[in-house]
Parts: C-alpha cells; sequence; structure tokens
C-alpha cells in the first residue's frame, strides 16, 4: 500500500509540474491550462496528504515492546479527573528507550498528588506502555482509533507511587518544538482565565458550559448535558467552529478592522486581528474545526488585501489540504469531516435560497435564511453522522437557531467577564448574566428533548452513507446537466437509496447471533434470535444494571427493539434451559459456564459434547480434571479471570488439544453481531 500511494505522489507531481510549465507558455496561457495546472496541483497535494496519513497511520499503530522501562513526559494537555483515574496526554522525552517524540496517554491513580497535575508538568514514571486496543463489543467505541486519531501511539496506567513530578512547565527550559511549547503556555494562560472564571463566582454547570463555549475546556461537562447536545444535533456549539470564531470576527470587524480604510492601516488591522484568532485558537487547544475556520478566516482576510472577497470551495480546499499535510491524521477526525462536509453544504446548498424570502419583511427574511442555513450545513453532515452515531436529531435546525443567540451573548460576555476580573471589579453581576443565559439554553434544551421523536435511533453502513452523498451530488449537478436529465438522474438516484435502505431495515430486522462480551466486572453471554428476542446470559445477575449500562446505551438501544430477557439458574422456555451453568440454547449452541466449582469432584463415563466451556472469575479447578465429563469445541477464558488464572488455563488448553479463546487478548468472540 505505501508503495502504491508513493507512485501516485510520484506520478501526481510529475503531472502537475510538466502543467505548471506548459501554463507559464503565453500559447497555452488560458483558462484551461490554468485549469488542468489547478486540477493537478490540487491532485498532488491530496495524494501527498493521504500518503502522510497512511504512514502516519502505520506510524502510531506500530506496538510497543511491552517491559516494564522508566519513562520521561511532559504534559501536553490540561489533566482530565474522573473517579479513579487522573487522564493526560504526554510527550515522550529522549530517555533512551527510543519512540522519542511520540505522544502517549497516561492514566495516573488518583490521589492528592495526581489531582494537582498540570499542563506542562515533566514527569518520571515506571511503567508499561502497550499498543491501545478495543474490547470488541457490538457497537462499541473505537477508543484505539480515537486515540490514534489524536496522534497517541500508546497507553499506559500508572499506579500512585511508581512516579514522580520533576519539575513545572515555568522552572526551565524543556527544549521543545516550537508548537508544542506554544500550545503548553496557551493551555497554561487558559487555566489562569478559567480561575478567573471561577474567581468570579461561577460553578458547578454554568462554569463546565461557559468554559466550553468560549475557552474550549469541556472536561467539566456532565455526562447528561453532553447526551442532550449529542442526542438534538447541536453538539458543534459545545466544540469550539467556525460559528464561535464568526462572533470573534464580528467583533474584531466593530472594533478594529472597520476603521482601517486605507491599504496600510489595513494590513496592520489585519496582522492584528490574525495574531488574536490564531492566538485564540492556540488558546483553545487547536481543536480540528476551530483551526479549519481560522484557515479559511487567514485566507479570506489575505484575498482582501489582495482585492479578492468572499469564501468558495477552493478556499475550503486549500484549507483541508494545509491541514492534512500539517498533521495528516486529521484525515480520520470526525469532527474534522464534519467541520468540512457542514461548510460544503453551506457553500453549495444556501446560494440556492436568494430571492425566496421578501426583502419587505426583514424579520421573516432573517428567520428563514437562518433555519435554511442550519439545513444547508446539516444536507451533508447527516449521513455521516447517522453512519458513525446510530441517531437522527429531528430537531436539529430549529435547535440551533434557538440557541445560536444565547451562544453569541455567552461568547460576548467573556472579554467582558475577563476584562472587569483584570482590573480587580466585582464580578458578580456578570457571573449572574452568565448563569442566567446558560440556564436559559439548557432549559431549551432539555423542553426540546422532551418533544415527540427528537431522538430517532437509526444506523446504515459505510455504503449506504455513500449512496446518499452520491445522490447528494448529483442533485447539486443541476447547472451542468439539462433539466430532463437532472430529473432523470435525481429519480433514479432517489429510487436506489430508497431500495438500499429497504435492504438495509430487512437486514436489520434479522439480526441474530451472539457475543460472548469482554466485560471484567460482569462476565456475560448473549444470545440474539431476532431484535425482539434475546437472552442474556450474567454470571453475576446483580451485576447487570450496574456494569453493562454501556452496553444497553449503545448495542441494545441501537440493534435491538426490546431489552434481553436476563437468564438465571434454573430458566426454562421453548429457546432456552439453564440449569447448573449448564446452558441449551435452541438453534444456537451448547454452553458450560464455570464460575464456581461444582463440577470439581464428578467424574462420568463418557464426555458430554458442549460448544463453548466459558471460564470465569470464581472458577479454581482444573481443566484437565473435566475432561472426563465435557468436551468443548472451544474454550473461551473470560476477562475476568487474572493473568496467572488465564496464563494457566491456556496452557492446559494445549496440553488437551483444546481450542480456546482468550478475551483478554483477542477482545469479545462475536458471531453474527460484529456486522
Amino acid at each position: 500500500m505505501e508503495v502504491l500511494l508513493t507512485g501516485l505522489v510520484v506520478v501526481a507531481g510529475v503531472v502537475c509540474c510538466g502543467c505548471g510549465l506548459l501554463s507559464l507558455r503565453k500559447t497555452v496561457l488560458d483558462y484551461k491550462g490554468n485549469a488542468s495546472f489547478g486540477i493537478s496541483l490540487f491532485l498532488f497535494l491530496f495524494l501527498y496528504a493521504l500518503w502522510g496519513a497512511y504512514a502516519r497511520w502505520q506510524e502510531v499503530r506500530t506496538p510497543w515492546a511491552e517491559q516494564m522501562h522508566t519513562y520521561k513526559v511532559i504534559l501536553k494537555d490540561t489533566p482530565r479527573l474522573s473517579a479513579r483515574t487522573v487522564g493526560a496526554e504526554g510527550w515522550l522525552m529522549p530517555c533512551g528507550h527510543g519512540r522519542d517524540g511520540q505522544v502517549i496517554s497516561l492514566s495516573f491513580q488518583k490521589d492528592t498528588l495526581s489531582s494537582r497535575l498540570q499542563v506542562g508538568d515533566e514527569v518520571v514514571f515506571r511503567g508499561v506502555i502497550r499498543l491501545p486496543e478495543n474490547h470488541g463489543n457490538p457497537e462499541e467505541f473505537d477508543y484505539a482509533g480515537y486515540l490514534a486519531v489524536r496522534g497517541m501511539s500508546g497507553r499506559v496506567y500508572i499506579p500512585a507511587g511508581d512516579w514522580q513530578k520533576l519539575r513545572s512547565f515555568d522552572d526551565a527550559d524543556h527544549n521543545l518544538p516550537l508548537v508544542l511549547s506554544v500550545r503548553i503556555k496557551a493551555l497554561l494562560l487558559r487555566e489562569k482565565m478559567l480561575q478567573a472564571y471561577r474567581s468570579a463566582g461561577l460553578g458547578g454547570e454554568e462554569l463546565a458550559l461557559f468554559s466550553a463555549l468560549t475557552l474550549g475546556e469541556r472536561s467539566g461537562l456532565s455526562k447528561e448535558l453532553k447526551d442532550i447536545y449529542a442526542d438534538l444535533g447541536v453538539s458543534h456549539v459545545l466544540a469550539l467552529s467556525g460559528m464561535h470564531l464568526t462572533y470573534l470576527v464580528a467583533l474584531l470587524n466593530f472594533m478594529l478592522l472597520r476603521f482601517c480604510r486605507n491599504r496600510v492601516f489595513g494590513c496592520i488591522g489585519g496582522m492584528v486581528a490574525l495574531t488574536m484568532v490564531w492566538g485564540y485558537t492556540f488558546l483553545a487547544g487547536l481543536p480540528p474545526s476551530l483551526v479549519r475556520a481560522t484557515v479559511m478566516y487567514t485566507l479570506m482576510l489575505v484575498g482582501s488585501l489582495m482585492g479578492r472577497t468572499g469564501f468558495s470551495l477552493n478556499s475550503l480546499a486549500v484549507s483541508a489540504i494545509l491541514m492534512l499535510c500539517i498533521e495528516p491524521l486529521l484525515l480520520y477526525d470526525v469532527s474534522f469531516q464534519l467541520s468540512f462536509l457542514a461548510m460544503v453544504g453551506i457553500l453549495t446548498v444556501y446560494p440556492y435560497c436568494r430571492g425566496w424570502f421578501p426583502a419587505s419583511c426583514p424579520y421573516v427574511g432573517w428567520l428563514g435564511k437562518s433555519l435554511w442555513l442550519s439545513f444547508a450545513a446539516q444536507t451533508f453532515t447527516v449521513p455521516l453522522v447517522i453512519y458513525r452515531f446510530g441517531m437522527f436529531a429531528v430537531y436539529s435546525a430549529l435547535a440551533t437557531l434557538v440557541i445560536s443567540p444565547v451562544a453569541a451573548l455567552l461568547v460576548y460576555c467573556m472579554p467582558v467577564l475577563l476584562l472587569v476580573s483584570t482590573l480587580g471589579l466585582p464580578a458578580g453581576f456578570c457571573a449572574k448574566i452568565v448563569a442566567g443565559l446558560v440556564a436559559l439554553q439548557n432549559g431549551c434544551l432539555r423542553q426540546m428533548m422532551e418533544w415527540p421523536c427528537a431522538v430517532i435511533d437509526v444506523g446504515w453502513p459505510l455504503w449506504l452513507t455513500a449512496l446518499c452523498y452520491v445522490l447528494l451530488l448529483v442533485l447539486l449537478s443541476r447547472p451542468w446537466m439539462s433539466h430532463v436529465r437532472w430529473l432523470e438522474c435525481s429519480l433514479v438516484g432517489l429510487l436506489v437509496l430508497i431500495c438500499a435502505g429497504f435492504v438495509n431495515w430487512r437486514q436489520k430486522q434479522n439480526c441474530s447471533g451472539w457475543v460472548f462480551y469482554y466485560l471484567p466486572k460482569c462476565p456475560a453471554v448473549h444470545v440474539v434470535y431476532a431484535p425482539g428476542c434475546s437472552y442474556l446470559f450474567p454470571v453475576y445477575a446483580d451485576s447487570v444494571r450496574g456494569q453493562m449500562t454501556y452496553i444497553a446505551e449503545t448495542f441494545w438501544r441501537k440493534r435491538l427493539s426490546r431489552p434481553p430477557v436476563v437468564v438465571r439458574d434454573g430458566f426454562a422456555d421453548g429457546r432456552v434451559v439453564a440449569s447448573g451453568g449448564l446452558v441449551r440454547c435452541s438453534g444456537r449452541f451448547s454452553m458450560l459456564m464455570l464460575s464456581d466449582n461444582r463440577w470439581n469432584r464428578l467424574r462420568g463415563d463418557s464426555p458430554v459434547e458442549v460448544d463453548y466451556m466459558y471460564v470465569c472469575r470464581g472458577f479454581s479447578g482444573t481443566l484437565s480434571g473435566l475432561a472426563e465429563l465435557f468436551h468443548p469445541r472451544c474454550v473461551v477464558l473470560d476477562a475476568s479471570l487474572s493473568s496467572g488464572a488465564r496464563a494457566r488455563y491456556a496452557a492446559e488448553c494445549r496440553e488437551l488439544a483444546w481450542d480456546f479463546h482468550d478475551i483478554r487478548k483477542e477482545g469479545a468472540l462475536t458471531s453474527g453481531l460484529d456486522e
């Protein structure tokens, strides 16, 4: 694959150079020559970014030597506190073990010392760095891919006492890369600004939401609040993006750029504006959506100084290429994808509404254009959102229209609050205004969540998502096709999409299979006959409600129409019989669940054939002692077993020539549900 991409990049580079040389000749210096050069240059840069993304992906997915070593890192992001751990991102400093400059995910055991860690702290620890892996449960969040996209090539858990803080960022020169050093300084400044928020009297939900809207600090947001914003399709309000930058640019135009009439003052004002915008982007932690908006604003401002105005698909493409050339892994980042797709919708769909709304009614026109703008932004994002998150927010456009003015007021409250706090004046009045606006915004969203069909759980595969985008491109190709041909292609595309959606729906209705979950604290097997008929076999039935919440919110919610029947010992119906740990599922399989030693001292004349022998925590016997009673087709070693027990049972399986599946190493064991 790498050789193929390298060859394509070389070929595209040669073609680009050839077109560039030809376009310089007067005989071909025309529209076609310039267009061919532009297309070939774009193709070259895109392939170069794709080649860089592939190479960077291979780098971050390279396995580590899982050995205990001493490492030295500097924390490059603000630590996140949870119930039991303190999470952080660390940049590996030279320490003689290789992989210097890599970014890893750190999980410190939570105590008094780890809770006081800050961005920029230099820490030495002893541990084993491992490559991030997923558990393999159905509909599971791709945690390993998420870390890889963020450039983290490893993860490590550090118990209390196995680490030591050497110094803070301001104590000495760390000789870091310039971008990393500037980023850390910006995040330290952000911490001071957050402290100013707290000093003003903000706290709780008000502080968490105001920090997210103005500074991109979302660690304080509760899960309930994040779910509300996600379910209503307005998560972009929490993630700093072009909307927030638009408010900032409007403030800069009002206070600075409108006074810069001549060319000299225009250049000075533009440089000041760019410095402030990029400083705010670094202050927010360089989120992809905000970087995209900042790059586009930079291109627009430079173009305006050269006599060109407005955004276009060309500037959007240049922004994407520049970002991918600097950080290729952004290609896999869903926020990066959604940000650019939203802009594609705004630049292509929104212009069609010109002239639809009467100029005699400015308020009606503003309302209609705002709704159409939200609809245009979602036109290209909805298919990807449904594919990635399995849900559709019905009132997303309306919710965006309702909370956008409130979000703008909150953004404008930031400089006022910081100025008042800096001057040492009482900031209680400003804090009350912020608290009132936050309560208004959250109250509106909570009320909209009560509306009927606010969220529709729906999901489709990648091929159906691709069909949606093909249909969108056909619908937007009207200027280049005759009316009859465009209408024919659109109807055919719509018919194909409807048929594909029906096929996908039928496949969902035929959902069946089984899964041995990767849940160390709640070993369980789930057998699905149909979306409305399934059985759950937990080893510890009392732990289902507390330990399987994530499974219920993802897999059960998206793929099942009814929660599974929790099977206890002595259960029997037309499909399932469970007694003494021996389970028989009609038309599926049979299994023996070993979580105690009830079978250890029994003997039999001939072994009973079972499909699976499920070994969990609580069983302390030997597999060879059960060989006279059972002969399994496969032994499943649960993740609840200790490392020593798993190694011992794996050795026994090899001696008995039994196939086995170690869930801790190989992930959840599924059949028919992992599509």
